[in-house]
């Protein structure tokens, strides 16, 4: 997961600020000549804009009490500004707003880094952890290009977010708006506010700053959120839109044939070919975590059903992945449950068609490895032999091999160094990171069917592009792994949009130059957005984001981290509400998945007796009737351009294929050569297997109500048709495994 924070949604409960009959007058007396309605703890003195900004909070948005965390005077906020990487100009007055003072940040010259330069102050008043407090800003481009800026309040040292957004702004005035919760304890000082400005060249104008504590006395979402968010290729008729659907309708769909004969090879004209899309191949679905399924302990059936019926329709996940179970420390130490629950889990999600992913197997900064890792990490051998036993244990545990077909091999290596540091320099390891083709060399040889991801934060999530140090250096450690022999199978982009909305076009370029580069698969592996993210513009940014990463050729699926508000690091679940409601972001995305880009259709065969459809790629339910009766049905993947062949045995036994009177006792899929036991009330006089392309494999003629047959050796779908005295014939499906 990225390293930055979101503010958290909490409830809190209001508590009553005034204390004393004497503060109660004076508050009395204020209202009435300030119509404000606050009681701030140094109102004293305060300026115009200040006791206006009050006035505004109360008419507008109801809000009342508060106290200033940096002075209730303008100027004195504006010469608290300091600045690095450009020119902080000193403060000037304004007229015709409702501040009256501004100061000015110009970039000369652009940085390597959005923190190259920055114009910041910090808070002169302490806050408490959890205290509800609201950021005000007004900002403006000072020439007539867009400004690029980074928007934060951050923790002084350790750069732990409070707010985080990455905007455009236009060149008139706007105001800022946005709540957070207090993360931490900060004493003056150590909560710095302000404008990362590095992107490129530029002057931003920047006045009217408050700082605003109302502790408990609201929940946060009584708040405000103004920060006139967008992403470019937002706009409906943006040129990305026609073009991503030109790749999806060439990319995502196949061609079916379907062909229709009797067990003769006599086309059969009329029949009715029904294509039931049961799953998409390209996968969708959520990190979760086990112990709330499968009957593990903290067995949750909302949450449960949820995976299985995403849209309330039937629609669910196909593809999901434990947001920390099979994590380091989470396997060794079992933080929720068991070793053994999480297999169970792995397998009862496999046998519903739900496929997991493995997440992680090494995380190579020291906090996300056991406590001993760090404590030998002047012992390479050690550290070594500790890594092939995790690789060891974790990918032969029953349960897990073979039933974990995917993993994140290696977790962010562009930002934890800790593991390749104590590797550097020993004999074999110049970089250190010569240790990541190791674990992977060892995985595959554990597993050599396995496909081994290398999950990154480093490019989309941050809005980092071609070019930026950080981008490159994610590429380089990549080059270095492929030039070592390595094929690179999937490279994980996280996807912590977090509130900076990325732009559509950076998105499609940062897939094409990995592609281009490395030639492997991708997907996005931990989608979620920032809580200052309105539900209208994240249903539009997530639609469109899905959008532009299935029109990719690279990808091959999308996974949110964690889909409800009960179950997310953030608190802020991208799909669900902590009561089960539906966000605006996934009915945007149901409506794409199990909609527009949904096959269900019907087809009657022509005079030769073939129907023709063209579908989404994935896995479907294909139905065949004949003479108002089902005479065939089977569950096939139709991942390519693709004939397939049905054999009506006859016309009878069209019609009478779901008599009860017919039963089979057989474990589906059947185990080759296993035994298949047929009862039947109407004695039969034979019965037949019959190959999917129609040829009869066996024949039994066996008199008697119930008798035993034995299932073919070769893998595959085949057919059991039983004749009866009547010359009915009963068939049904018979998949062998």
């Amino acid at each position: 997961m990225a390293f930055f924070l979101e503010q958290k949604r909490n409830v809190y409960i209001e508590v009553q600020i005034l204390s004393n009959h004497n503060k109660m007058v004076i508050m009395r007396t204020w209202i009435l000549n300030t119509l404000a309605l606050f009681v701030l703890g140094s109102a004293v003195g305060q300026n115009a804009y200040y006791t206006t900004l009050q006035s505004q909070l109360n008419s507008k948005y109801n809000l009342s009490g508060g106290a200033w965390l940096l002075p209730a005077d303008e100027s004195q906020v504006l010469n608290n500004l300091s600045a690095y990487g450009g020119t902080l100009s000193g403060s000037t007055t304004l007229a015709g707003q409702a501040f009256t003072r501004l100061r000015q940040m110009t970039v000369n010259t652009p940085g390597a880094e959005p923190w190259s330069s920055a114009v910041t102050c910090t808070n002169t008043q302490a806050i408490s952890k959890g205290s509800i407090c609201l950021m005000v800003v007004w900002v403006r481009s000072a020439t007539a290009e867009k400004a690029k800026v980074n928007l934060l309040l951050e923790r002084v040292n350790t750069y732990e977010k409070e707010i985080f957004l990455t905007t455009e702004i236009g060149t008139d005035w706007q105001q800022f708006i946005a709540p957070f919760d207090a993360d931490f304890n900060y004493t003056a000082n150590q909560l710095s506010f302000g404008f990362q400005t590095g992107f490129k060249a530029q002057s931003i104008q920047i006045g009217g700053i408050a700082l605003i504590d109302f502790k408990n006395k609201y929940t946060i979402d009584r708040f405000p959120i103004e920060l006139h968010q967008n992403y470019a290729g937002s706009e409906a008729n943006a040129p990305w839109r026609a073009e991503a659907a030109q790749r999806i309708e060439q990319i995502r769909k196949a061609d079916y044939t379907v062909a229709v004969t009797k067990i003769n090879g006599e086309p059969v004209s009329g029949a009715t070919v029904k294509m039931e899309m049961l799953a998409h191949e390209f996968t969708f679905g959520s990190a979760i975590t086990a112990n709330r399924i499968a009957g593990n302990k903290a067995q949750d059936n909302t949450y449960q059903q949820k995976i299985f019926d995403f849209d309330g329709k039937g629609h669910g996940f196909n593809e999901v992945v434990f947001e920390n179970d099979l994590k380091w420390d989470a396997w060794e130490q079992k933080w929720f449950v068991s070793n053994a629950d999480v297999a169970k889990a792995t397998v009862w999600l496999n046998d519903r068609g739900v496929s997991v992913r493995g997440h992680n197997l090494v995380w190579p900064g020291w906090q996300y490895l056991p406590t001993d890792m760090k404590a030998n990490q002047g012992n390479p051998a050690y550290l070594k032999q500790r890594i092939n036993n995790r690789l060891n244990e974790i990918l032969t545990y029953p349960g897990i091999k073979g039933v974990i077909k995917e993993w994140d091999v290696l977790n962010e290596i562009t930002q934890n160094e800790d593991l390749s540091k104590a590797f550097a320099g020993s004999s074999g390891y110049l970089t250190g990171r010569e240790i990541y083709v190791d674990i992977i060399k060892k995985a595959k040889e554990l597993d050599p069917n396995l496909k081994l991801y290398i999950n990154e934060y480093s490019t989309i999530d941050q809005g980092n592009v071609a070019g930026s140090p950080i981008y490159e250096r994610t590429k380089q450690y990549l080059k270095e792994i492929q030039n070592a022999g390595i094929k690179i199978d999937g490279i994980g982009f996280q996807g912590h949009i977090s509130s900076g909305l990325v732009s559509m076009y950076d998105v499609k370029n940062t897939l094409d130059d990995f592609y281009a580069t490395f030639g492997a698969r991708s997907k996005i592996t931990e989608y979620d957005y920032g809580s200052l993210v309105g539900d209208s513009l994240a249903a539009r940014f997530t639609a469109d984001f899905l959008t532009m990463c299935l029109s990719h050729p690279s990808m091959d699926g999308f996974l949110s981290w964690g889909f409800w508000h009960g179950a997310h690091w953030l608190s802020n679940g991208p799909f669900f509400r902590l009561d089960w409601s539906m966000r605006p972001a996934a009915k945007a995305v149901a409506d794409l998945l199990y909609d527009k880009w949904w096959t269900n259709t019907s087809v009657v065969t022509n005079p030769n007796g073939i129907a023709n459809i063209r579908g989404f790629k994935g896995k479907y339910r294909i139905t065949v009737s004949y003479n108002s009766r089902v005479a065939y049905t089977d569950t096939v993947n139709l991942t390519q351009n693709r004939t397939l062949s049905v054999n009506l045995p006859n016309t009878v036994a069209a019609k009478d294929l779901e008599r009860e009177n017919f039963k089979l006792q057989f474990v589906n899929p059947a185990p080759k050569g296993s035994v298949v036991s047929v009862t039947c009330t109407d004695v039969p006089l034979n019965a037949h297997i019959i190959s999917a392309d129609g040829r009869v494999l066996l024949q039994v003629n066996q008199p008697g109500s119930k008798f035993n047959i034995l299932t073919p050796y070769t893998p595959g779908l085949y057919f059991l048709r039983v004749q009866l005295k009547n010359g009915q014939i009963l068939g049904r499906k018979l998949l062998v495994e």
